[in-house]
């Protein structure tokens, strides 16, 4: 398979020993994106690496190959390091744009064979595009590997069955957190499972401003944890999150470069994604999946495995009459 990538992803795919496709991406002299794909590329099997964070730019260089390529008959299997947006998948106030779902019908709508997304933020986005989701959890693996007195932590709700399937990676126990949301602060309220004299690890999608993590950890060393451990797929690092995380408590984070890490921090080591993509698009290659392809999930309500989910507050549901059941169950 040959790969082309987008700028924001150059410093993964230029680690891979994957056969690159000859192309133009470069600015114009009014500073317009300009991309052409210079490959004989009809029926035949392409892999387009891309990540779209805080510039729309990135977006766009995406944008435009997926339309060259679809131009020229590829058949396009798509692999996201960082799918940005994921946050915006539900309108919380009225006016609000839906902003997970215009990006992802936007995708659609250049009809690649195979969507692929590193660690995707939001299940409710599968309302809108349909997706593989790749979890890199192998990748942490062996810093923890070899720790007795360990505990996996799941941050919120979202991340518990990524604990779990951590979990079971190191033969360890899991714990889970619990949040309120009050106003437009996030206070940590309860932990299910204890943590006393443990070391911890918290794993986690994204670290974004890294507030929210700081109070986790100040709230499990009140809880008598010991040392305090961070694994999370994207680093996002936005304003003062870096000396925010340096004048924590925490020992060690551990996030992947699916992001391009230009600041740097003794706290922080990045672990490079560019393996994992490697073994990612040789598996598509040969019809093949990954292990970690997708962890199973359940029904909120009745437990059973989930083939098409439904959503709500974000729990995830088989049903919409078992949404709808759980719904009523919350009002009565």
């Amino acid at each position: 398979m040959m790969l082309f990538y987008t700028n924001s992803t150059r410093h993964i795919a230029e680690k891979t020993k994957i056969r690159k496709g000859r192309f133009i991406l470069k600015r114009l002299s009014d500073n317009e994106i300009y991309v052409r794909v210079e490959e004989d590329v009809e029926n035949k099997e392409v892999v387009l690496l891309a990540s779209f964070q805080s510039s729309a730019e990135n977006f766009l260089e995406l944008v435009f190959f997926l339309d060259a390529l679809k131009r020229l008959k590829a058949k396009v299997s798509l692999v996201v390091a960082y799918f940005g947006y994921a946050r915006q998948d539900r309108v919380v106030k009225k006016g609000e744009a839906l902003s997970a779902a215009v990006i992802s019908n936007i995708i659609s709508a250049y009809g690649p064979k195979t969507v692929c997304i590193i660690d995707m933020h939001s299940e409710r986005a599968r309302e809108f595009l349909e997706f593989k989701n790749k979890l890199p959890l192998e990748l942490f693996v062996p810093f923890f590997k070899d720790r007795k007195n360990l505990v996996v932590v799941a941050p919120d709700y979202g991340a518990r069955e990524k604990a779990k399937m951590f979990s079971r990676m190191l033969n360890a126990p899991v714990a889970f957190l619990a949040k309120k949301r009050e106003e437009s602060k996030v206070k940590i309220v309860e932990i299910k499972d204890h943590v006393k004299g443990k070391d911890v690890v918290i794993v986690d999608d994204i670290i974004d401003t890294g507030a929210t993590l700081v109070r986790a950890v100040n709230f499990l060393k009140k809880k008598g944890c010991k040392d305090v451990y961070i694994a999370a797929t994207h680093g996002i690092f936005s304003d003062d999150a870096i000396e925010k995380l340096e004048g924590s408590i925490i020992n060690k984070i551990y996030v992947t470069d699916t992001i391009l890490q230009k600041r740097r921090s003794k706290k922080i080591e990045v672990i490079p994604i560019s393996g994992f993509i490697e073994r990612l698009v040789k598996n598509m290659g040969n019809n093949m999946e990954m292990a970690d392809e997708k962890y199973i999930k359940h029904c909120s309500l009745c437990k059973k495995k989930i083939r098409k989910p439904f959503f709500y507050k974000g729990r995830v549901f088989c049903s919409n009459s078992c949404r709808d059941a759980f719904i009523k169950k919350e009002g009565s």
